[in-house]
């Protein structure tokens, strides 16, 4: 019964479908933990510093790009928007959660303190 099984295992990963779907789960893995590492050199350490009685606090956010209503968009999810100077968004209201999930975004070069608290 064990040879039955252990052969059934042994077909299964010898499948091309199953080895085309590790493959792709191996893939996703990857980019996702090159993800988490790549984010946490983009928020400065000073973000956060000044928080308010909720604990949220102002951040600006600096893209390589002008940022488009897309960008605009995701990062509205996480703070309210306060203007845009170039390629700087200004965010006020973002919770410590919300730099994460911002700091993850392939396409978010630095995240930083506003400049009047710099």
């Amino acid at each position: 019964m064990a040879t039955e099984r252990q052969s059934l295992a042994f077909r299964t990963l010898r499948s091309p479908t199953v080895r085309r779907l590790l493959i792709l789960v191996l893939l996703i893995v990857a980019y996702q933990v090159w993800l988490t590492v790549q984010a946490g050199g983009k928020v400065d350490p000073a973000v956060g510093d000044e928080r308010d009685m909720r604990g949220r606090f102002s951040a600006d956010v600096e893209l390589g790009f002008k940022p488009e209503r897309y960008h605009i968009l995701k990062m509205q999810k996480h703070g309210r928007i306060a203007g845009t100077d170039g390629n700087v968004v200004h965010l006020r209201g973002v919770a410590p959660a919300g730099v994460d999930a911002l700091a993850r975004e392939y396409w978010i070069e630095r995240i930083l303190p506003p400049e009047d608290e710099r």
